[in-house]
């Protein structure tokens, strides 16, 4: 009880600041997940978990047990599984900085030692739109946020999972266009270009003949 009240005190919110997760508790009882809007609809999510703080993961296998599925892009009516996205990438540091909020962390802990373990998945969406999703019966929360690359003065927006949890979609930055069409324009434009020196050397070729 004393969990879902905290959960619906945060999702009250509305994502304007993050000062509920410092009043509520411990920040890192959650999986921090990064999404990173790239151009040409690519997409970066990094989720880190802090096993050196939070009393949900006692150890390191523990947190790779819980970053190796710990929410899934719905697709349609189907959840796909971040590794049939992209090969995650993991890594291990203790630098909260680059993967959280500015704000994730209660004050108390800022002292605190962080081991962290970060895994990351890049990938292409071929959807206007991004869902994520996390499956019933997951033990850790995760907080969602996103970075939007070509507008990094902007705050974060994000929203609190819990299992069984949707978020709401979440735009892309698709490709302009124009770049589509210039780029279809280049290529012909080779084609063009090296059918014409085939063409000419096929000539040269009959005239010495």
């Amino acid at each position: 009880m004393m969990r879902l009240a905290r959960s619906i005190l945060i999702l009250a919110a509305g994502g304007a600041v993050l000062a509920p997760l410092c009043a509520l508790g411990h920040g890192t009882e959650f999986l921090s997940a990064k999404l990173t809007l790239l151009p040409d609809a690519e997409v970066l999510l990094e989720i880190t978990a802090d096993y050196g703080s939070n009393p949900m993961l006692m150890d390191e296998p523990a947190a790779l047990e819980a970053l190796a599925d710990p929410i899934r892009l719905r697709q349609h009516e189907s959840l796909v599984p971040l590794s049939s996205l992209a090969a995650a990438r993991t890594s291990r540091h203790d630098n909260w900085e680059d993967y959280a909020p500015a704000a994730y962390l209660p004050s108390e802990t800022e002292g605190e030692a962080h081991s962290l373990i970060t895994s990351a998945w890049r990938w292409h969406s071929t959807e206007p739109e991004v869902v994520f999703e996390m499956q019933k019966g997951k033990l850790h929360d995760v907080l969602l946020w996103t970075h939007d690359a070509a507008h990094p003065e902007a705050g974060p927006r994000w929203m609190l999972l819990l299992a069984g949890d949707r978020s709401l979609p979440i735009s892309i930055q698709q490709t302009p266009w124009w770049r589509g069409w210039m780029a279809a324009a280049g290529a012909g434009g080779l084609i063009l270009l090296g059918a014409y020196f085939v063409s000419r050397n096929f000539t040269l070729r009959q005239r010495t003949l």
